[in-house]
């Protein structure tokens, strides 16, 4: 146990024709669970599929990702997510029956989030530029920051649950989202503005080495 919470990613990127298959086998809908369905849902043939669930072709992510939205299994979908790096491991999902259990708990995780935030503004008042920090005081702010990334979990399973419990549409919200943030400029909506944005910061640490 010890090794597998000391690394990163809890799940090999060899185990994604796995976690493929079981999502298929387990589909709630009896009709997905057949090879032949899944290859004309994703436009492959059935050796080809039989191939990346044994592990031996390669899945494009999209394709894995669009394979977990055909069965409606979005735990598989975390769990690939996760090997990608993109995403903390998914929470069992026997937990998430229940939307007012995890609201319940997201609020305690706010609660937490709120209280490890005060004490890092705290913090950050007493630091200096240049000041060394204690390992004391590295361990708080890990602590502190632990809390906080509490919230992004238990977030995450309030939005699981009601898509599960509630038939919440996540690409309506997150389209949403996504406009909104657009409208009030905080996400970086284009490539040319991400160049704009990479030359202010390449020129302003260039003027500050001279």
């Amino acid at each position: 146990m010890a090794n597998a919470v000391a690394k990163t990613r809890l799940y090999s990127p060899s185990a994604i024709g796995n976690i493929l298959r079981i999502a298929r086998e387990r589909a709630c809908q009896e009709e997905r669970r057949t090879k032949r369905y899944m290859a004309e849902a994703l436009g492959i043939t059935v050796e080809r599929l039989s191939r990346i669930e044994a592990g031996t072709a390669q899945v494009p992510f999209e394709l894995a990702v669009e394979w977990c939205h055909i069965v409606e299994d979005y735990t598989a979908l975390a769990k690939i997510k996760h090997i990608y790096g993109m995403e903390l491991p998914p929470t069992d999902p026997r937990l998430l029956k229940s939307v007012s259990d995890q609201l319940v708990n997201f609020i305690r995780q706010a609660s937490d989030a709120i209280e490890a935030a005060k004490k890092l503004l705290y913090i950050s008042t007493q630091l200096r530029p240049g000041d060394q920090i204690s390992e004391t005081l590295e361990a708080d702010v890990l602590n502190h920051a632990e809390e906080i990334l509490d919230t992004k979990q238990a977030a995450e399973c309030v939005l699981d649950s009601m898509q599960r419990n509630w038939r919440l549409c996540r690409d309506t919200l997150n389209r949403n989202w996504i406009q909104e943030a657009i409208a009030d400029r905080v996400i970086i909506s284009s490539v040319a503005q991400y160049e704009n944005i990479r030359k202010e910061i390449f020129f302003e640490e260039r003027s500050r080495k001279f």
